[in-house]
């Protein structure tokens, strides 16, 4: 595996007409994150760092490879990731000829997200958000069923004798783009039937490697340095910005990522988008966050819940399948439900019209004391013929109370969840704590501290022993959460429901 090169990259990045802010802005490893980016000296708000003209954005618009293929081929892969994993594919083929060489070769190799783990511990995230999100399976019949054949068919292209060609290297792509994508509009590359409109205004932007619409996933080099941690961004990528700096003269369209609030001496620079919960970090990233749990979460967890490591990733979440909703309704109506063929049509009709108002069918849990008003909304659309009546008529959702009827399904549905699991929490625990601390990443302000820490050991530490590490502080957070909304809930229903529930 090679290196990271930070000389060789910032060099390349410079030659090919991008410019970065040598007085404020550095490049260093940080335990558990791979390399990032590092504040030289204090550096003020609004301040840019670094500017990425279109030119160097790697895409399937950018790259010249649809040139070389029959439009019946690109339409073949025109679906999901496959187009711009081709030309990543392509790209690092050419080596020193590709204009991207010096990012692709300087790009990890290496990756420890789940993609990568083997069957033994890909079983740790049994349960877990994770579980039915890692998509290898998917993704090998994509590349034999759809990048293969073209592959095959232009060795001009794509030489048999070449590295970057195998199952090995499309998944190695496939990890850089969902570490480090970003999605644009498709027609900032006159890709889109919407013609692009040349404005200097902001554009939607995200790091969600989720493909919509009129959008497509890119890869933005240098942007795709700056590490994600919760609640630590501190810089942000903006579109089209025309002030020239210092250093800095450029003219042409592109992306700058700008300091949004002052950001002190050997601290590091975050591109944060949102509070990622663990279960995110580590399926995108290959790590979580550890940090203290703020007292007003702590305060909502039992003893045995905090087994002495108060710990944890403050932004959480575990998403309730609507499926899962549906299955408990089914198990509190029971015989009430009525004819199965008229229930199944009565349910598919409601949740059709939920859908179409634009509404999400997986419903989220944070260790907080109450619920989100559309998960109580959706269980009373299908619970309540009432509310299903008064929601078409005047197309809004139905009210946010809590009954015992709604309550008895939320119990139920977590109580699906928590069914998944391997392990309980004290097992967790156990294997969170058999790691030393020193190996865990916690987002650490200042770079001056890493380096006096021994970060040496990260590196000693058995990868699979940190990667059951990892998954039980994923484990961990969820069943917390899960144990949390149990409580809420159950404090709706009538006592001697919770002693038939085995309540207490």
């Amino acid at each position: 595996m090679m290196a990271f090169n930070p000389k060789e990259f910032l060099e390349w990045f410079q030659q090919a007409g991008g410019w970065y802010n040598e007085e404020y802005l550095g490049l260093k490893p940080f335990p558990g994150m791979g390399y990032g980016a590092t504040a030289l000296q204090d550096i003020p708000e609004d301040v840019p760092l670094f500017h990425i003209p279109d030119s160097l954005i790697l895409s399937p618009y950018t790259s010249e490879l649809s040139k070389y293929l029959t439009a019946e081929e690109w339409e073949r892969v025109d679906r999901g990731w496959n187009k711009i994993i081709l030309v990543m594919i392509r790209e690092s083929g050419r080596g020193d000829e590709s204009p991207w060489s010096g990012y692709l070769s300087n790009m990890p190799t290496e990756f420890d997200t789940p993609m990568m783990w083997n069957d033994e511990e890909r079983k740790e995230l049994i349960g877990t958000d994770i579980e039915d999100r890692i998509g290898k399976e998917d993704a090998e019949k994509e590349y034999k069923e759809n990048l293969l054949p073209i592959i095959q068919a232009h060795p001009e292209l794509f030489p048999p004798s070449s590295p970057h060609h195998t199952l090995d290297s499309f998944h190695i792509q496939g990890s850089r783009i969902l570490s480090r994508s970003f999605t644009v509009p498709a027609s900032r590359f006159n890709a889109s039937p919407k013609p692009a409109d040349g404005g200097d205004d902001e554009s939607d932007f995200s790091d969600d490697e989720d493909e919509e619409g009129e959008e497509t996933v890119v890869m933005i080099p240098f942007a795709d340095m700056l590490n994600a941690a919760y609640q630590r961004d501190n810089a942000n990528l903006f579109t089209d910005e025309k002030t020239k700096e210092k250093g800095g003269q450029w003219d042409k369209r592109g992306f700058t990522m700008k300091s949004t609030k002052p950001i002190g001496k050997d601290e590091q620079i975050y591109n944060t988008y949102a509070s990622p919960p663990n279960s995110e970090l580590l399926r995108k990233y290959g790590h979580v966050d550890v940090l203290s749990i703020p007292t007003e979460q702590v305060e909502l967890l039992s003893e045995e819940e905090i087994g002495d490591w108060p710990f944890g990733n403050p932004g959480d979440e575990i998403l309730i399948d609507g499926k899962v909703i549906i299955e408990s309704i089914e198990a509190v109506l029971g015989k009430k439900r009525g004819d199965e063929e008229k229930w199944q049509a009565k349910v598919s009709k409601r949740v059709d019209w939920w859908l179409e108002e634009g509404l999400d069918d997986m419903f989220p849990l944070t260790l907080s004391p109450g619920f989100d008003d559309e998960f109580i909304a959706f269980i009373r659309l299908l619970l309540y013929d009432s509310e299903w009546l008064r929601a078409k008529k005047k197309g809004k959702l139905p009210t946010t109370t809590i009954d015992k009827d709604v309550a008895s399904v939320i119990v139920h549905a977590v109580q699906i969840r928590l069914s998944k699991y391997t392990g309980d929490l004290k097992s967790d625990l156990e294997v969170i704590k058999s790691i030393s601390a020193d190996h865990i990443p916690r987002p650490t302000t200042s770079t001056a501290l890493l380096e006096q820490s021994n970060a040496d050991d990260v590196k000693k530490v058995d990868p699979s022993a940190l990667r059951r590490c990892y998954a039980a502080v994923v484990r961990l957070g969820e069943k917390r959460i899960l144990q949390v909304a149990l409580r809420n809930a159950e404090k709706y229903l009538p006592q001697k429901r919770k002693a038939e529930d085995g309540s207490t």
